[in-house]
């Protein structure tokens, strides 16, 4: 398999399983959060700031693995672009004789 190739799937894994991890995440916080108020209903206001913070660097992950896939996809277009421009100059190349 070609790097380029390599790149778009590694960018497809890292968002995937960031996602999919982000959604566990949240989904158990905000589950244990609503347990957490049903047994303490005067206690609700502070268990909301502490899942609102959580859910904040929950999801700061998920936007890290984003950035990754970016800049994976980004090095994919590079080698896909520096790889049709390395054939196009050999070709060149070839038929005017240098």
């Amino acid at each position: 398999m070609l790097p380029e190739g390599l790149a778009w799937v590694g960018a497809g894994l890292a968002i995937g399983l960031a996602a999919l991890g982000t959604g566990i995440g949240i989904g158990l916080l905000a589950g244990r959060a609503v347990e957490g108020v049903a047994r303490q209903p005067e206690a609700a206001g502070q268990i909301q700031r502490v899942m609102i913070l959580g859910i904040a660097f929950i999801e700061a992950l998920c936007l890290y693995a984003l950035l990754i896939a970016i800049m994976l996809v980004g090095k994919g277009k590079a080698a896909e672009h520096g790889a049709a421009g390395a054939g196009a100059g050999a070709a060149a190349a070839e038929t005017s004789g240098h």
